[in-house]
């Protein structure tokens, strides 16, 4: 079986990240706004706010980064996602248990559904052909593959990383190929953090939407 490929070094990260046209500080306004968005409940509130404000925090604020980095947002089978036009890669939003651990994967809080297993197994499916060469699909973004930016924020502990599973299994990740490391433990520094791109910037607005 093909060994999960892990960037973790801080110039390997960039490396990587390069190729999507994109650089690691990008994510922190992002993340930032997630873990906001998740502190703002109180006790009332419905079971589960936090989880869904801090993913539609999620959702909003990785597709106002991307807008500016050239993705567009895309809806296909009704999955929330950002869409390079130009090698059709995919960033979609996750809230996970945890990230940055190499002993174990991130997976997914709320878990994933059938529509999700669909989009990774047409995006990603080929790569288990791949096992014998590990090295195969390590020097470029894959086109057309589907990767989640994970966000774990468990109490004062933040950690994210941009993943690409090849497979669900039992309603959630199973393999993954690569992991970007973004934000490892003890790393958070919210004080660091830049502005996002506004909502209000002069975006032209294409939202691609296929069932």
């Amino acid at each position: 079986m093909k060994a999960v490929r892990i960037y973790a070094e801080p110039a390997e990260i960039e490396d990587r990240l390069a190729q999507f046209g994109l650089v690691k500080a990008d994510f922190f306004p992002v993340i930032e706004q997630v873990v906001a968005a998740r502190a703002d409940t109180i006790p009332i509130d419905a079971a589960g706010a936090a989880g869904q404000k801090a993913y539609l925090a999620g959702v909003r604020h990785s597709r106002l980064m991307l807008m500016s980095k050239g993705y567009i947002p895309d809806s296909t089978g009704r999955i929330e996602s950002s869409l390079h036009p130009e090698t059709g890669v995919k960033i979609v939003y996750q809230n996970v248990d945890l990230a940055c651990s190499k002993a174990k994967g991130p997976q997914a809080i709320s878990g994933k559904g059938p529509a999700a297993d669909r989009m990774i197994e047409k995006a990603q499916g080929f790569l288990f052909q791949l096992d014998d060469i590990p090295e195969a699909i390590n020097s470029k973004v894959l086109n057309n593959a589907v990767w989640f930016l994970c966000v774990a924020v468990n109490g004062e502990s933040v950690t994210a990383e941009l993943s690409l599973p090849v497979s669900i299994e039992n309603q959630n990740f199973g393999r993954f190929v690569e992991r970007i490391f973004l934000v490892k433990s003890g790393e958070w520094d919210p004080t660091k953090v830049a502005p996002l791109p506004s909502a209000n910037d002069d975006y032209e607005l294409v939202i691609s939407r296929k069932e």
